[in-house]
């Protein structure tokens, strides 16, 4: 288990079961990973057939399981590849297996680069440049070292290895454009029907509220956001609000995008569940414009609200819009007037509490300012408030009850509207949260949905008002998954959605950087120049005095220090095979006194080569061409005396050069 190759195989186990978006699959993949580690290892092998079997049964239970469990299907192959990865850790592996292991191991990590777009990647990258280093040395030890694995202490290979694959990694992510690295799978809803949404709990004002959770649906990014609006519900059937027809739906301004960005107020948004808003996207006002891609056929209908064709979770799941907000004014239609008045008829006590509130007041949009600061004044907010009677729900509310969520005053103050003569429809959305003090950007929960009143005046247009007391609501509260969300959101918008556009200005720093560093230099004059020339001259001047106290080895020194590493590792290597290990820990003459118990032959040998390697690696000699004839006689005649001695099969064991 301290093998980093086999480390770098479980990384890419738990990448590869990512794929399935949860929990189970990374989790079980490591228990399976573990339960064959600790299984006895044996040397069997069954032939290429077997492995490409058993990578084909890995693949087709792929297949055939993800529509159960909801998952894609497209990483069916990577599924069963895993398979034998695991079936592979059952016994010892060639070299040219162990190589494919981390190709395979290497390319789940890849996945995980398509399905872990948050900050979760940020524990899969460090492993990866920490793992792939030391199981390459370990191959590379392994080679030298005859085959045998490195099982007491892997090599710790330096920053050497590390460096140029996080190099490669940070070139490729800056230069290279994101179409060519391919787009997320797009799922488009099914039949191009709205799904369920999070807010069709809101809609029955008879029934008891109940808290929504904190989960998170938007993210908001602007200096000012209203009322975001999902949904507006114009017919009523005494016991539930509905959307009735949304027709007409009309196409979005044809506008310059160029005239648009310049004149009219700027919101960004990003959606962390598509599933939960019904094709729509909210927004806080008439929309001029929308940007996005993962939606189609964007458009309002006939409430103001965007509504697109289609929408499917993607990599990409921001969207810009534009507001107007100053809309001109569009007098409804006879028909539709006519269905926003409709409304029971109230009882004398109704007809007698509305001339009571209204008293004085005869201006239409006085009276309804009137209406919605006495409910907000006079009544109180409640979750949780007991059910109202199907039969006259409105009266039992304002009348003894005087008490409720957000949905009772919307649906109340609409009807009391429509009495008044004044067309009206309660709308349902969300009011954005107070701004991440670390993001800026303001988080929208399924806590903050909300049910709101929007009223039409022949000389205003739709006016918004909001009955529910804001007194009683609770206060924004600093929460700890703040400080994830924001996280989050930066990593989102700086690593997922690191585009082309951000790619080009990340490019001009430099070019801007050294622009203003010239104009600086020009500016300072040359005193600074000639401070900075000086310090560069010293600078030349401590590396020549450096180079003079520490001599450069001549090249015959390298030559001799190649091949007294050369014969020294051959050396061990015919001891490995005798089972004779060197420790990790050990120094050649440590090593060379633990031989005690060999041959006096032996030790002599093993003696004259270590004097020989230790001389040139450590003392800078240089052999002659005798003295290199009497060390390579000297491994050869080892060779023989150990091919001599009866010694036990080879036990797995380290070895190492270079101490």
């Amino acid at each position: 288990m301290k093998s980093a190759h086999r480390q770098f195989v479980l990384l890419g186990l738990i990448c590869q079961g990512l794929s399935w978006d949860d929990t189970v699959m990374p989790g079980l993949n490591a228990l399976l990973w573990l339960a064959c580690l600790t299984l006895p290892r044996r040397p069997i092998r069954l032939g290429d057939t077997a492995d490409i079997a058993a990578m084909v049964l890995g693949a087709v239970l792929a297949w055939q399981l993800a529509p159960v469990f909801r998952a894609s299907a497209h990483f069916a192959v990577g599924h069963g590849l895993s398979l034998l990865q695991l079936l592979r850790l059952l016994r010892p592996l060639a070299h040219r297996e162990q190589i494919f292991s981390l190709i395979v191991a290497s390319g789940q990590l890849a996945v995980a680069c398509t399905v872990v777009l948050d900050y979760r990647f940020l524990l899969i990258l460090p492993a990866a440049l920490v793992l792939l280093p030391r199981a390459l040395a370990e191959l590379e030890a392994e080679s030298f070292a005859g085959g045998t694995p490195w099982e007491t202490a892997p090599p710790k290979p330096g920053w050497g290895l590390g460096l140029p694959i996080f190099a490669v990694m940070a070139a490729v992510f800056i230069l290279m454009p994101r179409g060519m690295l391919g787009t997320p799978l797009a799922a488009r809803l099914p039949g191009g029907e709205a799904a369920p949404g999070a807010l069709d709990t809101v809609l029955d004002p008879a029934r008891s509220g109940s808290a929504s959770s904190s989960r998170l649906v938007l993210q908001v990014d602007a200096a000012e956001v209203g009322y975001l609006r999902m949904l507006a519900l114009e017919q009523f059937d005494g016991r539930q609000w509905r959307a009735g027809s949304s027709a007409p739906w009309h196409p979005l301004p044809n506008a310059s995008p160029t005239w648009v960005a310049a004149n009219f107020p700027h919101r960004r948004v990003r959606v962390k569940e598509p599933g939960m808003l019904n094709r729509a996207l909210p927004s806080d006002g008439p929309v001029m414009r929308v940007a996005g891609r993962f939606f189609r056929g964007p458009g309002r209908d006939a409430h103001d609200i965007v509504v697109c064709e289609s929408m499917w979770n993607s990599g990409n799941n921001l969207y810009d819009y534009w507001i107007n907000p100053q809309p001109p004014v569009v007098p409804i239609p006879p028909e539709r007037r006519e269905r926003l008045l409709q409304c029971p008829t109230p009882s004398p006590a109704l007809r007698d509490w509305i001339a009571q509130v209204l008293a004085g007041v005869s201006e239409p949009v006085a009276r309804a300012q009137r209406l919605e600061a006495h409910l907000r004044s006079t009544f109180r907010y409640e979750l949780g408030a007991p059910e109202l009677s199907r039969l006259n729900a409105l009266e039992e509310f304002l009348l003894r009850e005087r008490r409720g969520h957000c949905e009772r005053f919307a649906s109340a103050l609409t009807l009391l509207l429509r009495m008044e003569g004044i067309p009206a429809r309660v709308v349902v959305g969300f009011v954005p949260g107070a701004r991440n003090w670390l993001s800026g950007w303001r988080n929208v929960r399924l806590r903050d949905a909300h049910t709101w009143v929007e009223a039409h005046f022949p000389e205003r247009g739709w006016v918004r008002f909001d009955p529910t007391p804001r007194a009683s609501l609770p206060p924004p509260r600093w929460e700890p998954a703040d400080l994830l969300d924001a996280i989050d959101v930066i990593w989102y918008l700086n690593i997922v959605n690191f585009d082309a556009t951000a790619q080009r200005s990340l490019l001009q720093i430099p070019t801007q950087t050294l622009a203003a560093g010239a104009q600086q230099l020009r500016t300072l004059g040359p005193s600074l120049l000639g401070a900075a020339g000086g310090l560069g001259l010293g600078w030349v001047a401590w590396r020549f005095w450096r180079s003079r106290r520490r001599p450069q080895p001549t090249a015959a020194q390298t030559v001799a220090v190649q091949f007294a590493t050369h014969h020294y590792g051959r050396m061990l290597q015919l001891l490995a095979r005798h089972g004779i290990h060197r420790q990790v820990t050990a120094t050649p003459q440590e090593f060379l006194a633990s031989l005690s118990g060999e041959s006096p032959l032996v030790r002599n040998l093993v003696g004259q080569i270590t004097a020989s390697f230790c001389a040139v690696r450590y003392g800078g000699a240089v052999l002659s061409e005798a003295e290199q004839r009497e060390v390579a006689t000297a491994v050869e005649a080892l060779r023989r005396a150990l091919a001599n001695q009866s010694r036990p099969a080879p036990t797995v064991g380290s070895v190492s050069v270079g101490r």
